[in-house]
């Protein structure tokens, strides 16, 4: 399932080395940790359309429906996954169907992955550098806790979602 791998593929890029890290413990390069810092603060900060979670959910079973698979891979950079997306036969004209282009569905999913993410450390667990989503997108997620369960539904391939999300 191409969202999954996606989501999946974003969330766990944009978060295996936190802030600050050296990268000798990751094995990751000092330029590859600033990219995946920046993006995780790009996506953090993605301006999340109002009528986000719905789109994106209708847009993840009509992918699964067309049987296309994910060509994410672990360690991309936002742009790499965007341009993945791109060359993914039939995925354009889904995406446009559900008024996405390549960019939005992966920039939408990743910062609706992180922001859920980090919207659920209690501030107590919360380091001084320990990134901060944006406000408005947090209350979007927030006062919309069915579209975002039936969108973690989705990505876990219709299986119902055992993790509550507050």
């Amino acid at each position: 399932m191409l969202a999954a791998g996606v989501y999946t593929g974003a969330a766990q890029a944009q978060t295996t080395a936190p802030v600050g890290a050296g990268g000798k413990a990751s094995g990751l390069t000092p330029e590859q940790i600033a990219t995946m810092q920046h993006d995780m603060d790009a996506a953090l900060h993605y301006h999340l359309a109002s009528d986000v979670l719905p789109r994106l959910s209708a847009t993840l079973q009509s992918i699964q429906a067309a049987g296309i698979l994910p060509p994410a891979r672990y360690g991309m950079s936002l742009d790499q996954q965007v341009g993945l997306v791109e060359q993914v036969p039939g995925l354009a004209a889904i995406l446009k169907a559900h008024g996405f282009t390549a960019h939005d569905f992966v920039m939408s999913l990743t910062c609706v992955g992180l922001t859920t993410n980090f919207m659920n450390v209690p501030p107590s667990q919360s380091a001084g550098n320990m990134p901060k989503p944006d406000a408005q997108n947090v209350a979007l997620l927030k006062s919309n806790p069915k579209a975002l369960q039936e969108l973690v539904g989705v990505l876990r391939g219709g299986r119902q979602s055992s993790t509550s999300v507050h």
